[in-house]
């Protein structure tokens, strides 16, 4: 079942993702695994679950994308920026065409600290599923 669910989440995006940027998305199991888990924690409904799982795919992309030391003589640095920025472009526009805009305003703090913490130079490791967690417990809570 979960393969399933990562194998059509992973098509849907990659039918989102223009082709001239030449993106694949080559997401992590155990992390796509570990953000089941938070939606079955969270009591997500089966049909939000595809979704849901696209937009985490699509946030940790950017996010995989953006990692790593920015170094000027790095004949990929550019590519890497510019994969990060449309990809993060498309978690918004595809997070909004799933109708789940309170999950985008959950989430906004954890991106923003997390987009500045790397503009300063500061790595370390994203705590993505805990953000989701988050988000999605906080919407519970407001309904």
């Amino acid at each position: 079942m979960n393969d399933t669910m990562i194998r059509e989440a992973q098509e849907r995006l990659q039918a989102e993702i223009d082709p001239i940027t030449r993106i694949r998305l080559d997401p992590q199991k155990a992390g796509l695994l570990e953000a089941l888990a938070v939606f079955d924690r969270c009591q997500v409904e089966p049909l939000r679950k595809p979704g849901l799982l696209a937009v985490y795919m699509l946030l940790d992309a950017a996010f995989s994308r953006h990692s790593g030391p920015l170094e000027l003589d790095d004949p990929e640095l550019n590519r890497r920026i510019l994969d990060g920025d449309y990809l993060y472009s498309l978690y918004i526009q595809y997070t909004l065409k799933c109708k789940e805009e309170a999950l985008l305003r959950g989430l906004a703090p954890f991106v923003k600290k997390a987009q500045i913490s790397r503009a300063l130079g500061r790595g370390g490791s994203i705590q993505l599923a805990v953000a989701f967690e988050q988000a999605l417990t906080g919407q519970k809570e407001a309904q």
